[in-house]
Parts: structure tokens; C-alpha cells; sequence
């Protein structure tokens, strides 16, 4: 049996982290470079008054993914579909117990599901196709296909698709996936400078996140680097928070930060239950 290149604690790092960037985003998301005091911890807020250390749709649907591959002990795209509405309709696996956040890529993804039964968006490669959905919930899969990296970069380019089908996003999907399973640094993008905007496009949004970690020396500097661009702050601080999980381990997350977080255990769990997992499509 082929084992997975990375350690328990990488991969709740990779989905602990991805909760813990996003909670720590939520209160700023939508809100301009600049116009906020510099976040250094989580402090909930923004649009809905969050708690802090609830999170978004980022985790939700990273949750939603999780609890289908535990279910079906591999990929099944319909169930993951299913769960999507579940959220949509009744915050299912939610910090809030409601649906919020939702892109509109997502609603019309889930609107045709609900109709026709067709799991997968078209993939048009227009603009609307290009947005970071399919990377920021991505962690499970690298936890659960990463014995095979091949595997896991399939996996996730099919669930990007399932909600933003657009070449580039399938890319995205592709390129995190390998980074996820195998944190090869000399294969990590350094820009030199963050994109003018961190917005929800995801060459944006990866440029962003290699950005920030590639800034930093420890998940906490990544993570607040990312959340401090202002923009689609949640879903960057999200990816960001998946590869630096990946490069320091869920050990290297602020002890504090890891307190706050709403249903820690869980998350946990989730991980290590997908770190186990040896899909039966692998």
C-alpha cells in the first residue's frame, strides 16, 4: 500500500488551517486594501456580526466534500452535490446554521443539480468560470488521494468542475493539488509583489496566497498577510491557510487560534479520518 508523503499533522494542518484562514478573513472580506486596521487575530465581525472563530463558505463546503468522501470512501460527485444543498438550504455543516457567501457560479451550479440532476458544470471557459470556489474547499481531496499525487490532482480538477468548470479553474485546482500533496517549495510561485486586487478570480487569489506564504516563515505571518490584502479576504486567507497547514503542520497553528475555532474538533477529526482514508477509485 502507498503511503501518503505527508505526516496526521500536515493534514489537519491542510484543513484545520484552511477553517482557521477563513475565520480569520470573514470579517474583513469585501473591504479594500487599506481601509481596515491591519488584522492580527480573529475577531469575527464583517456583514453578519460573526463570532469569532466562526468561519464561512469556504469551510462549509471544504466540510460538505470531507463528509462525502468519509461517506462514500471515494469520490461521488452527486452526493457532494447533495450536500451543497443541504448547506444552501439548511446551513448544513454551517458555523451559522445558514447558507451565506455563496457565489453565483455556486447558485446557478446548484439551481441546475436541482433541476436536471447534471453534477458537473459546462465547461465554457468564459468569465464566469473563473472564479476560486473550486480551490478554496480543496484540502480534502489532497487528504484523501494523496498516496497518489496523479490521483489527487484528477480528483480535484472534478470537483472543481462540479461548480466552476472553466479551464483556468481546473488548473488552479490542478497545480494546488500537487503543491497540497507534495509541498515542494522549489515548485512554489515567489511573486515579488501581491496582485493589485485579491478578488475571487482564482489566478488572483493563487497569486495572493503564493505571495503570502512565500513572505513568511510561519502559518500565522502567511495567513495574515494574506487576510491584510482586503478583497475576497476569507477565500485567500482559506488557500493560504491550506499550504501553509501543509508546510508547518496543524502543531505550528497559534494555539489560540485553534481554541476559537467553531467545531475544532471536528475539523480534526475530519482530517484525520481522510488521512486514513484509502479511496476505493484511487
Amino acid at each position: 500500500m502507498i503511503g501518503k508523503p505527508f505526516s496526521e499533522d500536515a493534514a489537519c494542518g491542510m484543513l484545520v488551517g484552511l477553517a482557521v484562514g477563513d475565520a480569520l478573513g470573514v470579517g474583513v472580506a469585501g473591504r479594500e486594501r487599506g481601509s481596515f486596521s491591519p488584522v492580527s487575530d480573529i475577531e469575527g465581525g464583517g456583514p453578519l456580526d460573526l463570532t469569532p472563530g466562526s468561519w464561512g463558505e469556504a469551510t462549509s463546503m471544504a466540510l460538505c466534500l470531507a463528509q462525502m468522501l468519509r461517506s462514500a470512501n471515494g469520490w461521488d460527485a452527486e452526493d457532494a452535490m447533495r450536500r451543497f444543498l443541504n448547506w444552501r438550504d439548511h446551513g448544513y455543516l454551517s458555523a451559522t446554521r445558514v447558507c451565506f457567501g455563496m457565489d453565483e457560479e455556486t447558485a446557478i451550479a446548484l439551481r441546475r443539480f436541482a433541476r436536471d440532476g447534471t453534477p458537473y458544470a459546462t465547461r465554457d471557459g468564459g468569465a464566469a468560470q473563473e472564479g476560486n470556489a473550486g480551490i478554496m474547499r480543496l484540502a480534502p481531496i489532497a487528504l484523501a488521494y494523496g498516496a497518489r499525487v496523479e490521483s489527487a490532482v484528477a480528483v480535484a480538477q472534478l470537483q472543481s468542475r462540479l461548480t466552476h468548470g472553466g479551464a483556468i479553474c481546473e488548473r488552479a485546482a490542478a497545480a494546488l493539488a500537487e503543491v497540497l500533496v507534495s509541498a515542494d517549495r522549489s515548485r512554489l510561485p515567489r511573486p515579488d509583489a501581491p496582485p493589485e486586487h485579491a478578488g475571487r478570480d482564482v489566478r488572483q487569489t493563487l497569486h495572493a496566497a503564493f505571495w503570502a506564504v512565500g513572505q513568511s516563515h510561519d502559518f500565522r505571518s502567511s495567513v495574515l498577510r494574506a487576510v491584510n490584502l482586503g478583497g475576497d479576504a476569507s477565500r485567500v486567507a482559506a488557500v493560504t491557510g491550506q499550504i501553509a497547514g501543509r508546510l508547518y503542520g496543524y502543531g505550528a497553528i497559534p494555539r489560540a487560534w485553534r481554541a476559537q475555532l467553531f467545531d475544532h474538533d471536528k475539523i480534526v477529526r475530519a482530517a484525520e479520518d481522510l488521512y486514513a482514508l484509502r479511496p476505493i477509485d484511487a
